[in-house]
């Protein structure tokens, strides 16, 4: 959709995870307010991915705009850099949120990783069986096998699963800012009213929706967003981000 959702189309988690650091050295790279060939010159000219071969460097761009589309003319990517440039330290938690948004072989994996509860083990079967079961007879047991790796990676990467060769499920610590994407995006899917705070953008933070609307309100005496709730009657605005086009039906 324009707005830069995809739920359909090719899946990077076949061969690369979110690729935080990636994404942590583009956004050092280029300024924000950049046009898109600016995203690709500094990949592929000035390497500031500090990949080895010209090879490597043109499918890091391909994959990190397939993710992400590093393009501020597309809003997701526009309000990732806007965001960031809030807090930082959340960036985990929007670059899973954003790549979760564009990847179905990320979000196929879902299951396999909300469901488990806080401190089990996560196998990385689990979550090739997970992608096995949303695209049968799709993918060969090789490729299967490298979306679980690639996913638990990921995972990992965003705070969801902690350890190296075994790993268990944590729960996340969402920030305002976190959460403020989480809310416009549930929005910008299609998620009005009360059903905002239980959209998978909020589940993807480790949030039920009394903690959603917690943390929402949290996010509006922040003056990032606009909230009244009183019962089941939520208005919910986002004039800070009022730009962004965000489809409100």
């Amino acid at each position: 959709m324009k707005f830069g959702l995809k739920f359909s189309g090719g899946g990077t988690h076949i061969s690369r995870t979110i690729m935080l650091a990636e994404l942590e050295a583009v956004l050092a790279a280029v300024p924000a307010g950049s046009p898109a060939g600016e995203y690709r010159d500094a990949i592929l000219l000035r390497n500031a991915l500090r990949k080895a071969t010209d090879s490597t460097r043109q499918k890091s761009l391909r994959h990190l705009r397939e993710l992400y589309a590093l393009d501020e003319e597309v809003p997701i990517f526009k309000l990732l850099r806007a965001l960031h440039a809030l807090d930082a330290a959340s960036l985990p938690l929007l670059a899973m949120q954003i790549a979760w948004s564009r990847d179905h072989l990320l979000r196929s994996t879902t299951p396999a990783v909300l469901e488990v509860p806080e401190g089990d083990r996560v196998e990385t079967k689990a979550l090739s069986l997970a992608a096995l079961d949303a695209f049968p007879n799709q993918y060969s047991d090789l490729n299967t096998d490298k979306i679980g790796r690639n996913a638990a990676s990921s995972w990992t990467q965003s705070g969801h699963l902690a350890g190296r060769a075994k790993k268990v499920r944590s729960r996340v610590k969402p920030t305002i800012v976190a959460v403020t994407l989480a809310l416009i995006l549930g929005s910008a899917a299609g998620h009005h009213g009360a059903a905002v705070f239980s959209s998978p953008w909020c589940r993807l933070l480790d949030l039920d929706p009394d903690g959603a609307k917690s943390l929402g309100f949290e996010a509006h005496r922040a003056g990032l967003i606009n909230l009244r709730a009183v019962g089941e009657v939520v208005e919910l605005t986002f004039p800070m981000f009022a730009e962004f086009q965000i489809p409100q039906s």
